[in-house]
């Protein structure tokens, strides 16, 4: 393995553990008020370990593909924190739709206001790669 996509892999599955236990923490809540998910081993451990995998691969991929370190203090801090903020938001909208009622209309709105971070996001890299 290329030494370089050794160390992300490395420093991204240390940095995974905080995406696990979200997750762990997010599905348990969605699962135990929610009707509509069994609460079984498999959608218990199952769906945690999924959402772990793929927010790992997405990382990885992301420092892979920008060369970025995405550490806080750099350039890519800022998509960390996208990352992040969409990850839990999207738990809240998961939940208001599977437990409260909500419209799933909301999980539109939702996929919009992410786009729209992604377009602030890159559009203030641009204006800092200019200065």
């Amino acid at each position: 393995m290329d030494p370089d996509l050794e160390r992300v892999v490395r420093e991204e599955l240390w940095r995974s553990v905080v995406w696990f236990a979200l997750g762990l923490f997010g599905w348990a809540t969605i699962i135990n008020g929610s009707d509509a998910i069994e609460a079984t081993a498999v959608t218990a451990l199952g769906l945690p370990l999924l959402t772990w995998a793929a927010l790992t691969g997405v990382m990885v991929g992301l420092r892979r593909l920008t060369g970025w370190e995405l550490k806080v203090t750099d350039e890519g801090g800022q998509l960390l924190l996208l990352v992040t903020s969409a990850f839990v938001v999207g738990f809240v909208v998961l939940y208001e739709i599977l437990v409260t009622g909500r419209p799933v209309t909301l999980a539109g709105w939702y996929v919009l206001a992410v786009a729209g971070g992604v377009v602030v996001w890159r559009r203030n890299v641009q204006r800092q790669a200019r200065h």
